[in-house]
């Protein structure tokens, strides 16, 4: 089919026209780009100069440093402990009273030594005994009973014997009675009137004398018999008044 020249000529006028706006279009978006304005890079602001004397700031790091652990408890040096399967040694109990004290009260508490003098001295535990006893007997068990007492580690005995001793004691308490009798018969005005004599002689009372009533008699009986240490009360020495 064949087109008139009218028409060719539109259409290479349309044809053109479409050239010139490629062209024109291309050649603008380079200079789009040259032209457009740079975007602006924030700057971040300077920290001032350290002045001399003091340390430069601190710069934050973006690290995060790991904290310290705490340090473990210093161990204490102690000193070892003893195994238990060591023997221990015996524990001495320390007495809360005197020594001399308690082997004197020790002494005085057995009838065989009850009677005798013996003094105790003490020096760092261990005790002397110093008196005197009747036998030898009497001597070593004075050992034993001050050895026994809680404390004490040696006993030395310088305790003398003397035979005759254990009769000089006896004449000695019997004295003591006596005077001890005759104080009761003085706080009673019958016995005190009545007079009696009195002696004693290995724990047996003797009275002499006379009275009106042999109820007085019995009081005066009844009275020494109440004194510690008197054995009996003989009254056969004393008389009625009016007896022949």
């Amino acid at each position: 089919m064949t087109k008139s020249p009218r028409a060719l000529i539109i259409l290479s006028m349309s044809l053109f026209s479409m050239e010139l706006i490629s062209v024109g279009s291309a050649s603008a978006e380079p200079q789009e780009k040259e032209g457009a304005p740079e975007k602006a890079v924030p700057r971040l602001p300077q920290a001032p100069a350290a002045s001399e004397g003091q340390p430069p700031p601190h710069k934050p790091s973006g690290e995060t440093k790991p904290q310290s652990q705490p340090s473990p408890p210093a161990k204490l040096d102690l000193p070892p402990v003893e195994s238990e399967s060591k023997e221990k040694e015996p524990v001495v109990k320390k007495s809360l009273g005197s020594l001399i004290l308690s082997v004197k009260l020790a002494l005085m508490g057995d009838s065989r030594l009850f009677h005798y003098e013996i003094e105790v001295e003490d020096d760092q535990q261990t005790v002397t005994l110093t008196g005197r006893v009747s036998t030898e007997e009497e001597k070593i068990t004075a050992t034993e009973i001050a050895q026994a007492v809680p404390g004490v580690k040696t006993v030395v005995n310088k305790l003398t014997v003397e035979k005759d001793l254990a009769k000089t004691l006896l004449k000695k308490q019997d004295e003591i009675l006596t005077t001890l009798i005759k104080e009761r018969f003085s706080k009673s005005a019958t016995l005190k009137a009545a007079n009696f004599e009195v002696r004693t002689e290995d724990g047996v009372v003797q009275l002499n004398g006379t009275v009106r009533f042999q109820v007085i008699v019995l009081e005066a009986a009844e009275a020494a018999r109440q004194v510690p240490g008197v054995r009996a009360v003989n009254t056969e020495r004393v008389r009625l008044e009016g007896e022949s």
